[in-house]
């Protein structure tokens, strides 16, 4: 009997450029009438560290209204450029988005939307990546016991529908959004070393990144290591991913 393996290359996005683009980190720590952040500035200060040394431009804005957030980021898409593009989010969080330092909520729409093709047409074809530690409820994660080696089952299907006039690509295309936790459940900080999810995202870059391990394949390793956290408290973080290509960001020599 003949087997047939087919194997087949996934296109990298083109990432050459020094700076590689801007790394913008949206640090809330203070709120009017939410309740101090501790530990939020180590986990701008890691952030920071780690994509200076993959060759960004780091921006940072500290406790930042709604307002101010969606005001800053709407400006921001409108004359950023490079070849990736990293926003980074930390503040308190409920169900409908993330807290600015006012109490008020911005959606993770509004905080994606103005870098989508029309409004950013700079980074078009791009990868833009956003990082958000932010609770989105107030549940705990539930414990559950594992076993191994579960098999998989089922059949997808795939529907194809559209047309091949021109060559386009959606405008909501080339996004990466990780979020901290799984709808409707906490996220947890340490107020001496910060949160769990963006402490484990810094180390897994710093680890992998020299490695040319790629984006997607590190935040696997975010999600398993997060999620191992914790005795009586657990925490799930979860990626929506619209790539076409994969990202490999490589540590820059100073």
């Amino acid at each position: 009997m003949c087997v047939y393996v087919l194997l087949f290359q996934v296109s990298q996005y083109k990432i050459e450029r020094i700076p590689r683009g801007i790394c913008v980190i949206i640090n809330n720590v203070h709120f009017t009438t939410l309740k101090e952040r501790s530990g939020s500035d180590e986990d701008q200060k890691s952030l920071a560290k780690v994509f200076r040394w993959l060759g960004f431009e780091v921006v940072v804005h500290r406790n930042k209204t709604a307002a101010e957030m969606k005001d800053l980021l709407t400006d921001l898409g409108t004359r950023v450029d490079g070849d990736c593009f990293v926003c980074c989010v930390l503040s308190h969080g409920e169900k409908e988005g993330v807290c600015g330092s006012d109490g008020g909520v911005v959606s993770v729409d509004e905080i994606r939307e103005p870098f989508t093709g029309i409004p950013c047409r700079n980074l078009a074809g791009k990868p833009k990546l956003f990082f958000i530690q932010a609770c989105r409820g107030g549940k705990n994660q539930h414990r559950v016991k594992v076993q191994a080696d579960a098999p998989e089952d089922g059949e997808s299907e795939m529907e194809v529908d559209g047309d091949d006039f021109d060559i386009t690509i959606p405008a909501d295309t080339d996004f990466l959004i990780a979020r901290s936790t799984t709808d409707g459940h906490l996220s947890y900080r340490k107020p001496e070393v910060g949160s769990w999810f963006i402490q484990s995202l810094c180390r897994n870059l710093e680890k992998h990144c020299p490695l040319g391990t790629d984006i997607q394949t590190i935040l696997l390793s975010v999600n398993n290591e997060v999620s191992s956290e914790g005795i009586k408290c657990k925490q799930m973080p979860v990626h929506e991913v619209a790539m076409r290509k994969k990202l490999i960001l490589r540590p820059v020599k100073h």
